[in-house]
């Protein structure tokens, strides 16, 4: 009964009331619509709860007319819900309103405030856990209309990145080697990426493989020599090895844990049968 009244409120272009979808409104519900890709149920879910205070349904809100989700773009719709979010005590919003002032979309540009906002950002994912912040700079600082410093800063934040264990990475830092013309390290990386999304990717790593991954490799392949070749392929071999290990000892130390608490189980249930 419900689909049937939005249907007929949207086909004669009535407005619908917050009170009408009041039941469907929580936050739980915003947050669902936005990983699923629902992006039209996710505006009126997200507006509605941000509406009554939800920072974070307002940062999911300001990111998708950020990115035009729904349909255009809106700079001015962006910034309001993205300054809700931080006023909400929302910080991690900061990485998006960032990219506004960043751009000079629809406020004036500033990179000194996008940077403010940047580092606040980054700070309190350093405290509190998550790279979000990091990553969002180093893609704003890729873009090709930036300078050779700031394509600089961003690869120095997507090797970071990369050495910290987050190799998903390793294809953006391919990227941005090549864009900064370290040919050799550009096939490096992407070739790590596409041994490393082979073994512990994603559906999205693996098509990122042929989509993007082969073509910095073969784009560059051509002024490389044979030696650098080699020693890319030598380098990635090693590393994927060292993860490798890395795996196995891990999966042996949880295996060991679970041993260990399935005994701790087993004894105290000994020790409960024998005194009843």
């Amino acid at each position: 009964m419900k689909r049937l009244f939005l249907s007929v409120c949207c086909c004669l272009g009535m407005s619908i009331s917050y009170a009408a979808v009041s039941d469907i409104a929580d936050n739980e519900k915003c947050v669902e619509a936005m990983q699923n890709g629902h992006y039209d149920v996710a505006v009126q879910q997200c507006e509605y709860e941000s509406e009554k205070g939800n920072a974070e349904a307002a940062e999911i809100l300001g990111y998708i007319y950020l990115k035009g989700k729904s349909g255009s773009r809106d700079w001015g719709q962006a910034k309001k819900y993205l300054e809700m979010a931080l006023d909400g005590g929302r910080i991690t919003a900061g990485k998006y309103l960032a990219v506004l002032y960043w751009n000079g979309l629809g406020v004036q540009r500033s990179h000194e405030k996008a940077m403010e906002l940047f580092n606040d950002c980054i700070q309190y994912e350093r405290d509190n856990g998550g790279v979000d912040c990091k990553v969002q700079l180093a893609k704003t600082l890729s873009f090709g209309t930036n300078t050779k410093d700031e394509h600089r800063y961003a690869k120095d934040i997507y090797a970071e990145l990369v050495s910290n264990g987050y190799y998903e990475y390793s294809l953006e830092l391919a990227k941005i080697h090549k864009t900064l013309g370290n040919n050799d390290l550009a096939y490096r990386y992407a070739e790590f990426f596409i041994w490393w999304a082979k073994r512990y990717g994603t559906v999205e790593h693996l098509n990122l493989i042929n989509t993007e991954a082969n073509m910095v490799k073969n784009s560059v392949l051509g002024a490389l020599s044979n030696n650098q070749v080699n020693e890319a392929y030598t380098w990635v071999k090693n590393e994927i090895f060292r993860i490798n290990e890395e795996h196995l000892k891990a999966q042996q130390t949880a295996g060991a844990d679970n041993s260990s608490k399935q005994t701790e189980k087993s004894e105290a249930h000994a020790g409960d049968a024998a005194n009843p």
